[in-house]
């Protein structure tokens, strides 16, 4: 077996090296081009709205949420591959280095995210809450306290069953949520430090003690990897192929009733699959509905305008690309070739499947932007946006596929 270190830097240096080839992809496509726009719009009207803010408006409570999250959310990457559970479960302990580094390295880039995400909330932060020494020393926290959480966090890879590591994670939102709402309402000091060491003990006497109560879960290290890994792949899956990208399936039975809906009243074979493959498949649903929430937010939040508008039709460009990779799922699966169907019928279903979403994304961003009394603007909205719609559901999510794609 190769040294743990070794082995480490050369798993570190392989998915780096193949990360790049596809962040090339993505830098170069148009869907960059919408992200910069949205930035710089975002980035105008953040500051306008910070200008004038009502004096109610929750700050505290807004960035305790947001920064809940981000402090409880977020794993380990550890880089182990499927064979590992064979090959390297012998050698697991000298492999103490390997995982020493994998954590670290997690907490590292975690850490950075906390920084941005503070630097953006930065503005907000200084109006109402405080400047200076109190940012700074709110930053620090911050950072202490994603420190802990990546550490427990590893920590609960070890524990036997799912239960149990939920009912951690609930434990770490309670204790984060508690923490950083008393640091942004500036509460006492002491109270906030006292916190702060009541986590350190916590940990030292408690999560620490799974590393000799339970063995390292392998298949449960490998599971989290490969979701994240899977993660990347299905952002990088909309601009070119991705060989690797493995199909995750989930039963979803609750939301079985959106289905008829999707496929529409022809229910042909291809409406009927791509509705179950977005609703099923990956996180095509996930996805479409964190962009719809972060749309609605925004197109709430900017003032009322012809930004909306702008704004709302690149979140459509944005969830029209991510849902241009549903026909991927049956470009190489012979079974799906041998129904007995036209061969156009797979194009004509997608088209369907995917103007239907895009138009209840459409009607929604309409809804928010009436609730701003843009009357105006939301019609002109639902308009422009329907328009749009049709054209990219018949044009551009099929240019997208036979651009970077085999064809069927």
């Amino acid at each position: 077996m190769k040294d743990a270190l070794t082995l480490w830097h050369e798993r570190k240096s392989n998915y780096w090296k193949e990360a790049r080839g596809y962040l090339r992809f993505i830098l170069n496509s148009g869907f960059v081009v919408s992200l910069y726009f949205l930035f710089i719009f975002l980035t105008i009207y953040y500051q306008r709205f910070v200008e004038t803010m009502p004096e109610h408006f929750p700050v505290a409570l807004l960035l305790t949420l947001l920064f809940t999250w981000r402090l409880t959310a977020g794993g380990v990457r550890t880089f182990v591959k499927q064979a590992d559970i064979v090959f390297l479960l012998p050698y697991e302990a000298r492999m103490q280095p390997y995982f020493a580094r994998a954590v670290r390295y997690s907490m590292l880039w975690q850490l950075a995210y906390i920084i941005v995400l503070m630097m953006a909330a930065g503005p907000l932060f200084t109006a109402r809450i405080g400047e200076g020494a109190v940012f700074w020393l709110a930053l620090v926290v911050l950072l202490a306290l994603k420190s802990w959480n990546v550490l427990a966090v590893w920590k609960e890879q070890r524990l036997p069953s799912k239960g149990e590591r939920v009912s951690h994670i609930c434990l770490r939102l309670l204790l984060n949520g508690v923490t950083v709402y008393l640091l942004f309402v500036k509460a006492p000091y002491w109270l906030v430090l006292g916190l702060l060491v009541f986590m350190v003990l916590l940990y030292v006497l408690y999560w620490r003690g799974f590393s000799l109560k339970y063995t390292l879960k392998w298949a449960r290290l490998i599971e989290v990897e490969s979701s994240m890994l899977m993660f990347f792949y299905r952002i990088a899956n909309a601009f070119i192929d991705v060989p690797q990208l493995q199909q995750q399936v989930r039963e979803r039975k609750y939301a079985s009733f959106i289905i008829p809906f999707l496929g529409g009243k022809k229910r042909t074979v291809y409406s009927f699959l791509y509705a179950r493959t977005f609703l099923r498949a990956n996180d095509y649903v996930g996805t479409y509905v964190r962009l719809l929430f972060v749309g609605g937010i925004v197109l709430y939040i900017v003032p009322a305008g012809w930004l909306q508008v702008a704004i709302a039709l690149l979140f459509i460009h944005m969830t029209m690309m991510q849902l241009s990779t549903l026909s991927f799922h049956y470009v190489t699966n012979m079974w799906v070739d041998l129904y007995p169907v036209r061969a156009d019928e797979s194009k004509t279903s997608l088209t369907a499947v995917v103007l239907r979403l895009l138009v209840v994304q459409v009607v929604l961003f309409s809804f928010v932007i009436v609730l701003t009394q843009a009357f105006l603007h939301a019609g002109v909205m639902l308009v422009a946006g329907s328009l749009f719609a049709v054209y990219g559901s018949y044009t551009l999510i099929h240019r997208k596929k036979g651009k970077y794609r085999r064809v069927r």
